[in-house]
């Protein structure tokens, strides 16, 4: 199920269309026995423990702990002890992506934990700072007539992952939850994802990133595909998007000074991109931001 749809098993207090999806520890278990999948979701597991599947995987979480788990894994919980006490957060790319803007919360190397590590162990006070912050996000989704409900929403989503990214610089300088072994394969994904960061408002080519990283485009894109199940042309793709996205909320910047920032040939192919990976054209999205 993905998060639409396990939006219909909960009271729309909890929700909003498009934007994210919190259950709350006393509705949790409605989640037990359901396939999640295409979903990005983190998991707070403040007492007790659950046993769950990620990507077929087994997988055991005892609280306080979080999973940080990407919208290509599919996630089955199992089993629930008694004393569990778990928050579920759902996000969509969109939600974040206006919340977050251009700002990525926490070291670049949580990209390999997020695939062999997904759960972190957490103290109590770190658990105790996360659940404050969906504490203050459940407030708000609970008073839809609040005017600023919204803008509050990102708010405290961003305030949750700052407060993540502060805890996974943490234990990244102490050596906590590190991942124990770098493969090949693991430095390829590394290595790709800190060069898209870096290059992928001039770099559309695949070739570009196959030949910085001194392997063929054929085996990037299997390593790529195989360990993060998007291809490395998505991944750009992504990056470009979410870049237009925060651009267009500024009507100071021409859609043609858009397209030449992100090297487009020109405005013409640009909004032909835009309109196929949001199904709007970049005025419209612009116009419906306002």
């Amino acid at each position: 199920m993905t998060q639409k749809e396990l939006s219909r098993l909960f009271p729309s207090a909890f929700y909003k269309d498009g934007m994210l999806l919190l259950v709350p520890p006393d509705s949790f278990r409605k989640l037990e026995g359901n396939v999640i999948e295409k979903s990005r979701l983190h998991i707070l597991v403040c007492e007790g423990s659950m046993n769950m599947e990620l990507n077929g995987k087994s997988c055991e979480m005892k609280g306080p702990s979080l999973l940080d788990v990407l919208d290509t894994v599919s996630v089955l919980i199992s089993r629930t002890s008694s004393d569990l006490k778990a928050w579920c957060l759902f996000i969509t790319f969109e939600f974040a992506s206006e919340s977050l803007k251009n700002l990525r919360p926490g070291p670049l190397n949580h990209l390999l934990e997020r695939l062999y590590l997904p759960v972190w162990n957490l103290s109590k006070e770190e658990s105790r700072i996360l659940e404050g912050q969906l504490l203050l996000l459940r407030d708000t989704l609970c008073n839809p007539k609040h005017y600023y409900q919204r803008e509050l929403s990102q708010t405290y989503f961003r305030s949750f992952s700052l407060e993540l990214g502060n805890i996974m610089f943490t234990h990244d300088e102490n050596g906590d939850d590190a991942v124990p072994y770098i493969s090949k394969r693991d430095f390829i994904i590394l290595n790709f994802m800190k060069l898209v960061s870096k290059h992928f408002m001039e770099e559309h080519n695949i070739d570009f990133y196959a030949e910085a990283l001194c392997i063929s485009t054929k085996h990037l894109t299997r390593i790529v595909k195989s360990m993060i199940g998007k291809t490395p042309h998505a991944v750009i793709c992504d990056e470009l998007i979410n870049q237009a996205m925060i651009m267009l909320e500024d009507d100071n910047i021409l859609v043609s000074q858009i397209a030449e920032e992100l090297h487009f040939s020109d405005q013409a192919a640009f909004c032909k991109f835009f309109k196929k990976h949001k199904k709007i054209p970049p005025m419209a999205y612009r116009r419906k931001k306002r």
